[in-house]
């Protein structure tokens, strides 16, 4: 198992994209943190179902949007094992609508959870790692690169994390640490659940459907691995072909 020994934290790994890539760095033999907002019972649902395939696994909890939490979870995290390998920056979303409907605070709440949560618990990783063989892979959007109606200050938080995440990546190579980004297309997960877009997706796809979340984790279980140890400040494009971005087409049918 390529991962055998070394400890992973994935933030948002209570469901969807981040419960997929939880279990597959278990199936690859890394000891798990798993982390939720402030329910924990999904999250240890999820830290169950690695325990009874026979890996590790434990949870710790926090608001990422709250002050310095993103950086106390990941000492927490930390914590556990006493040493920490890999750092998954899963957690994120937005709160979808107009840039002008926006008030300060919900701006506040979406950089906060996708940009400055991004940056402390980064920043206090590569405080605490000592691995010879440190990873961090962020989990962005085609949302960062493409225009995003209806997104935007979600998009502007998600280019932002992009571009932290690339300087970093100059900052922290020598120590052998590589930061890498994913940006998956849109991917079934409960926030699509219910809606009809979805079905509309494969049509401007080259693989002609959407992605699953066990598609994105295992391209973040390769970024994780030293497979991928010649691969740092990339963002690589999981979208199957995606040739425009959800929200683009749903501006188009409105």
């Amino acid at each position: 198992m390529r991962l055998a020994g070394r400890v992973a934290f994935v933030t948002g790994s209570s469901r969807g994209i981040g419960a997929a890539i939880a279990l597959k760095l278990a199936a690859d033999g890394a000891r798990l943190v798993l982390h939720a907002r402030g329910d924990p019972a999904r999250a240890q649902a999820v830290a169950r179902q690695i325990r009874d395939q026979g890996g590790v696994a434990d949870v710790v909890l926090g608001d990422l949007t709250d002050g310095e939490t993103a950086a106390r979870v990941v000492r927490d995290a930390f914590a556990v094992h006493g040493a920490l390998d890999i750092l998954v920056c899963n957690a994120g979303g937005g709160e979808p609508g107009l840039a002008v409907d926006k008030s300060v605070a919900a701006i506040d709440r979406i950089l906060a959870l996708n940009l400055r949560a991004v940056i402390l618990s980064t920043i206090e990783f590569a405080r605490l790692t000592q691995s010879p063989h440190g990873r961090v892979v962020l989990i962005s959007s085609g949302s960062a690169t493409h225009p995003a109606y209806g997104a935007t200050i979600y998009a502007a938080a998600k280019a932002g994390a992009e571009a932290f995440v690339r300087s970093v990546a100059q900052e922290l190579g020598e120590r052998g640490i590589t930061l890498n980004t994913v940006a998956p297309g849109t991917t079934r997960t409960e926030m699509i659940e219910g809606h009809t877009w979805p079905e509309k997706i494969p049509k401007w796809a080259a693989l002609k459907r959407i992605g699953e979340p066990e598609d994105i984790a295992d391209i973040v279980a390769f970024l994780a691995s030293d497979e991928a140890r010649w691969l740092t400040g990339v963002t690589l494009a999981a979208n199957g072909g995606l040739i425009t971005t959800a929200a683009n087409i749903l501006a188009h049918d409105r």
